[in-house]
């Protein structure tokens, strides 16, 4: 068995390019493609589709590529717990979160993180809901950053997200301390898709809203900056809000209080945690316990 091919080939499909994955893995492009053609002359059947733009997994390759990436995990946590024995902390921790999250937590978190554990590798995806249960279900991360929607996935509670109506500073409804159901009725909305703020989906049809809709966007800057120009409103989670992005932006609470619940997500179905990740899931907790509070 040859871990190294199968790194390589893992590496192909997330990449989507021998050229990119041979970088990343400091080998040369022929090299990586060598080692492709030795997998699929073993196995007996092509692994890899080559289009003008690229690579992609056959159907054959996709059946395989998840037992590859247990391998690598074995492998990560053998590795990981040798060097442990030795007295070296390395690993590798492949993070999925959504995009509030990554961009106004990961960077302190990956920063002071690395100053205590200089030899393990992070590795962040950025992501809505329903992509961080594809990547948790397809062993693409180890672990996610992100809400309790479901009961699919461990859970492990962080805090308490609040979920507020947000709008132009030039709209009517600015000027009042509360928004009312009613006045969500009457509102011109601008929405992400149902596949990214599941909580907020949930509410309006709970409350028997028909929201009239229109805009439905799926990137959150986006929405942002059709609500800055005064094209509706929407409801969002307080983490995507930093004081930058409030520049021109209202926010108000709903009569009737929202929010999600964010957490660490893990499919403990798949595997342990190695060593790496175990340390990292405890330095995010002790994190935002102490910059975020509960």
């Amino acid at each position: 068995m040859n871990v190294k091919k199968y790194l390589a080939y893992i590496k192909v499909v997330e990449t989507g390019s021998l050229t990119k994955a041979a970088d990343l893995l400091n080998y040369t492009q022929p090299s990586i493609s060598q080692m492709i053609s030795s997998l699929e002359e073993e196995y007996g059947f092509a692994l890899l589709v080559r289009q003008k733009n690229g690579v992609k997994p056959t159907e054959n390759g996709l059946k395989v590529l998840q037992a590859m990436r247990e391998i690598e995990r074995g492998y990560e946590k053998l590795l990981g717990t040798v060097d442990g024995i030795n007295g070296m902390e390395t690993g590798k921790v492949r993070i999925g979160a959504y995009i509030s999250i990554a961009t106004n937590w990961m960077p302190r978190i990956v920063s002071e993180f690395k100053q205590r554990h200089p030899f393990i590798e992070i590795q962040l995806y950025e992501g809505n809901a329903s992509e961080l249960d594809d990547w948790l279900e397809e062993d693409t991360i180890d672990f996610a950053i992100g809400s309790s929607h479901h009961h699919k996935w461990d859970f492990r509670f962080l805090l308490e997200d609040p979920i507020v109506a947000v709008m132009s500073t030039r709209h009517e409804w600015a000027q009042a301390n509360i928004i009312s159901l009613q006045a969500i009725k009457e509102a011109e909305w601008i929405l992400p898709y149902p596949d990214s703020l599941f909580e907020v989906h949930n509410f309006l049809k709970k409350e028997g809203i028909q929201p009239r809709i229109t805009y439905q966007i799926r990137g959150d800057e986006t929405i942002l900056a059709m609500i800055r120009h005064n094209l509706g409103i929407s409801l969002l989670p307080r983490l995507l809000l930093n004081s930058t992005i409030l520049d021109g932006i209202a926010t108000r609470p709903v009569e009737i209080p929202l929010s999600r619940k964010v957490g660490i997500l893990t499919n403990t179905r798949k595997h342990a945690p190695t060593p790496a990740i175990s340390k990292m899931i405890h330095f995010i907790k002790e994190w935002v316990n102490k910059e975020v509070g509960e």
